[in-house]
Order: C-alpha cells, then sequence, then structure tokens
C-alpha cells in the first residue's frame, strides 16, 4: 500500500501479482468502473487503485494478505543500513575555531553535524516526494527525521539533545545558522575567564605606557587600582597578568611598543632558510665594521697614551668566505671604493652579484653608478636585518677564532654570551704602553686576515682551504678581467660639472683643489680647445687613486660625450732666479704661442669683415691691433698667414668662413640656384664676355 498525495492505494502488482485476481478480472473491474483508478500505469509508472474503492470481496482478501499495511504506511520506514556522508567543511570549521577547541570535542561536533546533514537530506527527499504526488504531511516527515535521529545515535553516538523539543530546536537552528551552533558555549574555558575583555584592555594599556613606564608587578598593583574606579574584576595573583599577558595572542599586541619594531619583525615575522652560493664570485659581500683591537696613541687634551680602535670595510666572497679587499676607516664611499677595488685589482674578476647593506654610502649616486659597473647585479638587504648577510656570521667566527688570539683584542660586542667573548679591559689599561701603534694594528689585522684565508673551509667535505677552494673554482657568470678593463672599472664621473676658464680646469674635492689645463703633444696649450671651450662647463672622468690625468666630458641632450684629456697644470716660478731652464723654454715658447695665436685670430676677422664690408677699406675707423704687437710684427705674421704657415687656432663656424657666402633667391631649390659669378678685375670681365655668346646675352637679357 502506497499514498497518492492523501488517499491510501494499492498498486497492480499487489492484487494481480500477488494472486488476489486475475489480469482479466482486473482489466474487467477497471472497464466496468469497479475501481477507481489514480493513475494508471505504463512507461514505468506504477498503476494506483484508491483502497477504499476496492470491492469489499477483494478488500477482505487483500487485508487478509497484507493485516498492517495501512498501520506501516503512517510509520516512518527507514533503511537498515543507514550511513552518514562526510562533511569536510565541518571538519574544517570545528579545526580553525576560535577559541580552539580540543581534538575530541572536534570529532564530537563533526559527527553531530553528519547527523544533522542527513536529518535535511531525509527531510528534502521527503518533501520533494510528497510534493510530485501533490500533499504535504509535515507530521509525517517530523516522525521520520526524529526516528532517524534515534537509529544514528544508537548505531553511531551521537550527542545530539534527546528531548523533542530541545532537538527540534537545534535542527531549525542549525538549518540557519550552520556549525556555530553546535559549539557549546563553554568551549575554550570562556566562561571560566579571570580577565575579560574589558580587563585585558586595561592591562594592554598599562603595559603599552610609555609614560611611566610600568613593570610587570607595577602593572598588577596599577590594574587593581584602577580596577576599582571603573568597576572591573580584581586580579588576586601578578600571575595572572603575566599568564595573560605573555600569551602570544596578547604579548603582539604590545611587544613593538615595549622593545621596538626591530625586534617586534626578528620576534614573529617569518624568515626564509638561503643556501650559500657553490661557486666562487657568484655573490660577494661588503660590510663595515669596528677593527677589534686596539692600538695606542698620544691624546693631546689628556696628555697621556691611550688606547683607541679604527673600522674596517670588508669584501668577502659568500661560497669561500675568503676575506677578497679591505679599507680602513669609517663606513663611507671611499672606503667601499678602496675594499672593492683592491678586491678587483688582485683577483682580477668581475662578481655576478653584490650584496650590502643600506648604510654608508651606498645609496649616494656615484656609488650606484660605481656598484652598476662592478658587477652584473647589486642589492642591498633589507634595513635592519643582519642576519641576511653571512659576512656577519663570519666576522663573529673571525673574531672568536682567530683576533681573540690576541692580547690587544677588545672583546666581540656587548650582546656576546660567553665569558671570554668579553675584553679583559683591566689588563689592557695596564698594558697601554705595550699596545701596538696605529701601522703596528693593521699590520697585526693583515696577518689575521691571512691566517683566515688559509684555515679550512667549515663545509669543505675535501679538507680545503678557504684560499684553495677560491683558487680551484669559478663561477660561470664571473668575468674575468685583464688589467685595463680593471683600471677603467675605478674610474668616476664627476656628479657636478664644473666650468672651464681662462685659468683651465679648476675644482676641489675632499677639501683640495685640483688644477688642470688641456695640453697637445708639444706640451703647449691646445690653443683650440682652450678658446672656444672658455666659459663651458664639463663632467670630469677621474681614478681617486691616480689623479695625474682626467678626462673632460660635455654633456649633451643624448648624453655625456668625450671632449678632451686634462693633466695637472703646469706652474712656473714667477722669479727668474728660481726658474730651471726647462721652465724658461717652456715660459716662452707659451708665451710665443700665445702672440701668434692672437695674431692668427685677428687676420682670420679681418678676412671676414673685408668680404661683409666692414673692413678698414669701407669704415672711417681704425681697426687696432692685438696688444703687443707692432705693425711690423703684424705685416710679418700676414705674410705667413697668406703662405699658410700660421693658421688661425680656431676655425670659423661652419659656413660662415671667407668665401664660403651663398646668396639665395626666394625659395628656390638648391640644384636650381644660380652660381654666384662677379669681377674684380679688367682680366676678369675680359675673359667673361669674350665666353658669351649671342644666344647667351639674349637669354640673360630676357630673365633680367
Amino acid at each position: 500500500m502506497e499514498m497518492f498525495g492523501k488517499t491510501p492505494c494499492v498498486t497492480f502488482d499487489e492484487l494481480v501479482g500477488s494472486g488476489i485476481m486475475s489480469q482479466a478480472n482486473y482489466k474487467k473491474h477497471v472497464r466496468d468502473g469497479k475501481f477507481r483508478v489514480l493513475r494508471r500505469g505504463g512507461n514505468g509508472r506504477k498503476a494506483q487503485i484508491a483502497y477504499e474503492s476496492l470491492p469489499e470481496a477483494i478488500r477482505t482478501a487483500y487485508d487478509a494478505r497484507n493485516p498492517r499495511a495501512k498501520e506501516q504506511l503512517t510509520q516512518p520506514q527507514l533503511p537498515m543500513n543507514e550511513r552518514l556522508n562526510s562533511d569536510s567543511k565541518a571538519v574544517e570549521f570545528f579545526k580553525r575555531h576560535t577559541p580552539k577547541i580540543t581534538l575530541e570535542r572536534q570529532a564530537e561536533y563533526t559527527l553531530n553535524a553528519k547527523v544533522l546533514n542527513a536529518m535535511r537530506a531525509k527531510e528534502a527527499d521527503m518533501t520533494c516526494r510528497h510534493s510530485t504526488c501533490g500533499f504535504r504531511n509535515k507530521k509525517l516527515v517530523r516522525n521520520t527525521l526524529l526516528t532517524l535521529c534515534e537509529h544514528l545515535r544508537r548505531q553511531y553516538g551521537h550527542t545530539l539533545p534527546r528531548s523533542i523539543p530541545r532537538l527540534l530546536e537545534k535542527y531549525d537552528a542549525y538549518k540557519r545558522y550552520g556549525y556555530q551552533v553546535l559549539v557549546n558555549g563553554n568551549s575554550g574555558n570562556q566562561s571560566a575567564r579571570k580577565v575579560g575583555a574589558r580587563e585585558g584592555r586595561l592591562l594592554l594599556k598599562l603595559k603599552r605606557s610609555r609614560f611611566p613606564v610600568y613593570t610587570d608587578m607595577q602593572i598588577f598593583e596599577e590594574y587593581n587600582r584602577q580596577a576599582e574606579i571603573r568597576g572591573l574584576n580584581r586580579i588576586e595573583s601578578p600571575q595572572t597578568v603575566n599568564n595573560y599577558l605573555y600569551k602570544t595572542s596578547i604579548k603582539l599586541w604590545w611587544y613593538a611598543a615595549v622593545h621596538g619594531e626591530v625586534a617586534f619583525k626578528n620576534e614573529f615575522m617569518p624568515q626564509f632558510d638561503t643556501k650559500l652560493p657553490e661557486m666562487p664570485n657568484t655573490l660577494w659581500y661588503g660590510d663595515g665594521t669596528k677593527l677589534n683591537l686596539y692600538y695606542k696613541v698620544y691624546d693631546k687634551k689628556q696628555k697621556r697614551m691611550v688606547a683607541r680602535t679604527i673600522d674596517v670595510y670588508e669584501v668577502m666572497d659568500a661560497c669561500t668566505e675568503v676575506f677578497l679587499g679591505y679599507a680602513f676607516g669609517a663606513e663611507n664611499f671611499l672606503t667601499q671604493y678602496d675594499a672593492y677595488r683592491m678586491a678587483l685589482e688582485t683577483w682580477k674578476v668581475k662578481p655576478h652579484e653584490i650584496v650590502t647593506d643600506n648604510q654608508g654610502g651606498h645609496k649616494k649616486p656615484e656609488a650606484q653608478a660605481f656598484f652598476g659597473k662592478i658587477c652584473h647585479l647589486h642589492k642591498t638587504t633589507m634595513p635592519h636585518n643582519g642576519q641576511s648577510k653571512s659576512i656577519e656570521s663570519a666576522f663573529g667566527r673571525f673574531q672568536q677564532q682567530v683576533l681573540h688570539k690576541l692580547y690587544n683584542f677588545t672583546g666581540q660586542n656587548i650582546t656576546a654570551v660567553k665569558a671570554n667573548s668579553h675584553v679583559n679591559l683591566d689588563l689592557v689599561m695596564a698594558n697601554i704602553a705595550q699596545l701596538p701603534t696605529l701601522e703596528e694594528m693593521k699590520e697585526q689585522y693583515i696577518h689575521c686576515r691571512r691566517e683566515w684565508n688559509d684555515m679550512e673551509h667549515p663545509t669543505s667535505e675535501t679538507g680545503m682551504t678557504r684560499m684553495e677552494m677560491y683558487t680551484t673554482f669559478n663561477s660561470p657568470n664571473a668575468e674575468l678581467l685583464d688589467a685595463y678593463e680593471v683600471q677603467e672599472l675605478f674610474k668616476l664621473v664627476s656628479r657636478d660639472s664644473v666650468k672651464y676658464s681662462k685659468q683651465g680646469f679648476i675644482f676641489e674635492q675632499n677639501r683640495r683643489q685640483y688644477r688642470y689645463m688641456v695640453y697637445a703633444e708639444d706640451g703647449l696649450v691646445d690653443m683650440n680647445f682652450h678658446i672656444q671651450n672658455v666659459g663651458n662647463s664639463f663632467h670630469y672622468r677621474y681614478d681617486p687613486q691616480d689623479m695625474t690625468i682626467i678626462e673632460l666630458w660635455l654633456s649633451t641632450p643624448s648624453g655625456l660625450v668625450y671632449a678632451a684629456t686634462a693633466t695637472p697644470k703646469v706652474v712656473i716660478h714667477r722669479a727668474t732666479a728660481d726658474r730651471t731652464p726647462e721652465e724658461n723654454t717652456l715660459l716662452f715658447a707659451q708665451i710665443r704661442e700665445n702672440e701668434r695665436a692672437r695674431a692668427a685670430h685677428h687676420i682670420a676677422c679681418e678676412e671676414l669683415m673685408l668680404e661683409e664690408c666692414i673692413s678698414e677699406a669701407y669704415v672711417r675707423l681704425r681697426i687696432p691691433r692685438p696688444v703687443g704687437i707692432s705693425q711690423k710684427g703684424m705685416e710679418h705674421y700676414r705674410e705667413e698667414y697668406a703662405d699658410e704657415r700660421l693658421i688661425p687656432p680656431v676655425e670659423f663656424p661652419e659656413g660662415m668662413g671667407p668665401g664660403t657666402y651663398e646668396e639665395t633667391y626666394g625659395e628656390e631649390e638648391e640644384d636650381e640656384k644660380e652660381e654666384a659669378q662677379g669681377i674684380a678685375s679688367v682680366g676678369e670681365y675680359t675673359k667673361a664676355t669674350s665666353q658669351l655668346t649671342e644666344a647667351d646675352f639674349y637669354q640673360s637679357f630676357f630673365n633680367n
């Protein structure tokens, strides 16, 4: 028996298949209308006949065969092997729930969620089937769900409420709010907390306070004082305050305020595991540090010998830990330049990558340009992240393994824990006179560097020393250099331009003045360059360790272009008695060259004025001669100029010299312009007319 809508029905199989009546008899009853057929069979459908419309005899026979059919129709039917489906979302929810839930509770809540999921699935299935049949029976659905819940309790042992009202309330809440309704309100001991949200806020405020700064015990006392005023719960034990403040979830909210942002980053931020290069010259590190050796020096103010230290900048190969180059002095661009220059000149190899910190002069434009030339890739470490440079670790081991052997060792920095990492200051102060001088201390340090480089590498499987590893292998990404390439790498370009004047090229660097001049091959001033560049500004390219020659570079819209090479300006004694024969020869040769240059320039200007009709022949005023040159001397220079033995120091601008003037006629094309013609003598007139034909004459007449 089945329900069709709200009507109990029997099926064709129950009547014919059970032998209550034959198929022919069944069809006859249907034709005669003795049955009320609610749904005909066919196409997979079962025929449904209303139970109440069956004839008395057939209904009695059916009841005899199915005595509990009507009773079972109103009872929920469940499969005997009902299984629960997994719910990964529930597992993930309870695992990540805040406050945290124990593993046993997570399993309990997940089982309850799967039971409620089964109940929801059953409800949806029954509602869908009832809707298909055109009726709704909420009581039947509810009873089925309650029966299913108890069946699953016996089978799996879930902990959903046994009370029907509480179970239905939990079920309805679950459908609306999800997994959260299954979590016990006391989970995570929230109900038994001694420090609530308001209490915790006050404790956090006191811990972060900088004016004044409280100790943990003072926080406990100050909290209880303010708690009475604010109406907060009193805390009975200082340990409760400590337990609360030093939980990680609370600690992170005051740690930076108390210890600083750097300490917060080092305490809480994740760090990478990195692997050092496997080949030399892949990565170089550079860093400045205190040179941990004392030296003696006389202090003029205190009038006694005192102990001092200096700084050193080191360049190290990351793979082999070989110290490649160094420079004494505070960390700035000059010491960096000297250290890297020593490294490249010694080993003649250009590393693939250089890593430095953000201190010193690394950020200066000249430093950026310098590092860009001496390696393929230059990077700086993250600020306040010393652990990202292995050179820091190498410095520490260098101090522990090598420098500590010397009696004038200053000890490691103040954060070192081991007792032997600190200096015996009493011994040093009692023996200041026995300390080495600055130069002797530098020799000590050079010897210690050599010892470090010759020590066995800590990770070498073959027992090779650091130096053996460095000289045996080489990175394929590194670039070998020759002497000329090394020399070119260390030439720097000035940041600012300098104006070239009649005195030459003069600039100051490191509080020292440098004076240069551009000379020709004969040792005299290059008048061609000098005269036409007075007042122009140039950048200079120089070698800081060899200032005997510099290059002048002119700034153009497309960049710097080479102009000339300058050398230190020649200095000549003013007093005749102090001058050497060589100085006299150079002095008078330069004076003569200056005079010839002025005369040649003057004569060239006369040529230009003559073509423009503004020379002495065309005006009433006389043009003065160059100062210091007589009339006879000018005549002599004019003869040399005519014979091309005297050449102007500077050529005329292009297209402006004598004989280059061309008259233009409107906007005609260049190839259509007539060549300018003229006569300057009777002979030229006679020659021109002798070549003129009658046709040419008339053509010229009509054109004009």
